[in-house]
Order: structure tokens, then C-alpha cells, then sequence
């Protein structure tokens, strides 16, 4: 079924990002496997992206924190605050080629175009492996959508909690502590749950731009030898 073709292309493009992947041949066993392990790993390599983009930002901020500290006479620490936020910026809002190769590259798309050819041969199997791959990356940005929004219902419920249970005029000192106690769990929570999140959709995109990327290249070589001259 072309639906289970592009299952499989979708794994694959998982497994180029997150490394080897542990298969088996019971659905049941390979479900358990995909969910405990695969899921964990994806936040892990989104977060591995992330540590690298903030590698970046800090050697940006040391390069500012020179030039400021040459330009302006200024001790390293009092530059260092607003070299840091420049860092972020300059970071942030860098060249197309370096902000969407993040987690993509030559090894990771080559593997997935070679499987993709592997299984298939003609531009009228690619057609329907790439709308069936389409309908997969458009549910996954609906769930990311969906984890938005939820995770700005949690920030507006802990908001209210903190305000109603430990700030507002008139608590107890008692219930003043107890309410401070479970907001800062709360925010604990809600602060690690995010940042998994952030992780995961950091990876999921670097996913969908595997699969953009070898179906494309997959694409073009099936094109090119199905309309090259054939020598009798």
C-alpha cells in the first residue's frame, strides 16, 4: 500500500535525523518501540539543534563582548548582557541558508532519497508517495498547532493560579506560601513540558525538510531517466 510506502519514507527521514533505529518485525512490539524510544529520541536531537544554535549565540557574544569592550573602555560583564541579546538577534534572524539547514544535510536527505528510489521507479509512484507524505506532514503541523495552543491555555491557567492563590490582597501568609509553593511547580512543569515541546517541533521541521528535500532530488533523477533518449 502506498499509505505504508510512505510510512516508511517518513521513519526513515526520523531515523536520518535521530540516528539508528531499532526495528522489528511484530507491528505490536515495533509500536511499543517507535513510542518509548523513537519519541524520546526526536525531543533529544531537537534539543540537539538547539544546543547548537546556542553554541552560535554564545560565540556571537563573545565577539560583541570584545568589540564593545575595545570600542567602549567597558569590563567584560558590564558588556556582556547586551552583547548577548545581540548575539540572539543576529542569530535568529540569519541567512535562509544557515537558519533552514539546521538538522538538514547532504548525508541525512541522500539517505532518504536513496531509499525513496529503492522503492520507487516511476514519476506516477513518486506523484502519489509524495501526496500520501503530504497528508502525514500536514497532520503533524496541525498537532504542533494544537500543542500552541494548549501550552498558552496552561500559561494563562498557571498565570491565573500564581494571581488568585499567592498575590491577591488579603491571603494569609499561609496561603500566600502554600499558593507560591505550587506555582513555582507548576512553572517547573509547565517550563520543562515547553521546552520538550520547543525541541520536538525544532526536530519535526528538520524531519518535514528531509523529506522535502529527498523527494525532490528523488524526483528529478526518476524524471531525468525516464525522459533521457533511449539507444536502439
Amino acid at each position: 500500500m502506498k499509505y505504508e510506502m510512505a510510512l516508511e519514507v517518513v521513519r526513515h527521514a526520523e531515523s536520518a535525523l535521530t540516528g539508528s533505529r531499532v526495528d522489528h518485525s511484530d507491528r505490536w512490539l515495533q509500536g511499543v518501540t517507535d513510542t518509548v524510544l523513537a519519541g524520546p529520541g526526536l525531543v533529544f536531537a531537537g534539543g540537539q539543534l538547539l544546543l547548537w544554535r546556542f553554541f552560535w549565540v554564545m560565540v556571537a557574544s563573545a565577539i560583541f563582548a570584545f568589540i564593545l569592550r575595545v570600542l567602549e573602555g567597558q569590563p567584560v560583564q558590564d558588556v556582556f548582557l547586551p552583547s548577548f541579546f545581540l548575539a540572539i538577534g543576529v542569530v535568529y534572524f540569519s541567512t535562509p541558508s544557515r537558519s533552514m539547514a539546521i538538522g538538514v544535510d547532504a548525508k541525512r536527505v541522500g539517505e532518504v532519497r536513496n531509499f525513496i528510489l529503492s522503492i520507487a521507479h516511476q514519476p506516477q509512484q513518486l506523484q502519489y508517495l509524495g501526496e500520501h507524505i503530504e497528508v502525514v506532514r500536514t497532520h503533524t503541523m496541525q498537532k504542533l498547532g494544537r500543542f500552541n495552543v494548549l501550552a498558552g491555555i496552561a500559561w494563562g491557567v498557571l498565570f491565573w493560579f500564581v494571581g488568585t492563590h499567592a498575590l491577591a490582597p488579603g491571603l494569609s501568609a499561609e496561603a500566600v506560601s502554600r499558593g507560591l509553593s505550587y506555582g513555582i511547580v507548576g512553572a517547573v512543569v509547565f517550563t520543562l513540558v515547553l521546552c520538550a515541546g520547543i525541541c520536538h517541533a525544532t526536530a519535526v521541521r528538520a524531519v518535514c525538510q528531509i523529506l522535502e528535500f529527498a523527494m525532490i532530488e528523488a524526483t528529478a533523477e526518476v524524471e531525468s531517466a525516464h525522459s533521457a533518449p533511449v539507444d536502439h
